[in-house]
């Protein structure tokens, strides 16, 4: 069986579509290497062999090119970098002890949903009433640091 480059193309178009219908960012270099692959095929004449190849390369390398150039690598699973949530304000809503004591962490409530929660345990440096406003200004894992404003 030979596939002809309008073939290729038909495919380009149909992975591309289907993009459209799955947001899953991925199908588009599959179709973007169907294309290209359509476009060689059209000028020079290869096999069906050499059109898989270039296929699966010009994939491969498109995929590659989006993980390493395109992609941010610098995000939480929750979608956001560790960065983005330093500096950010809330309102204490459980108090906070110092950092050592036997007193467990406290809670804060941002306006807005920080690395993908709006309800955080704190601690401190230096303890914090409930009712105060406080800045993050670390992550440690699955705790804020906080400091009073």
């Amino acid at each position: 069986m030979e596939l002809l480059w309008w073939h290729w193309v038909a495919l380009a178009l149909a992975l591309i579509g289907a993009e459209l219908l799955l947001p899953a960012f991925y199908l588009i270099w599959f179709g973007l290497g169907a294309l290209l692959t359509g476009l060689v095929v059209a000028l020079l004449p290869l096999g069906l062999t050499g059109q898989l190849v270039l296929w699966c390369v010009a994939s491969t390398l498109m995929v590659g090119a989006w993980m390493k150039f395109f992609r941010n690598p610098d995000r939480t699973h929750a979608g956001q970098a560790k960065e983005g949530a330093l500096g950010v304000i809330g309102l204490v809503t459980r108090n906070v002890g110092e950092l050592g004591q036997d007193v467990g962490p406290g809670e804060i409530l941002f306006q807005r949903p920080v690395l993908g929660s709006d309800r955080w345990p704190v601690v401190a440096d230096h303890s914090i009433p409930a009712g105060a406003k406080a800045r993050v200004v670390d992550v440690l894992g699955q705790t804020l640091k906080v400091e009073k404003i």
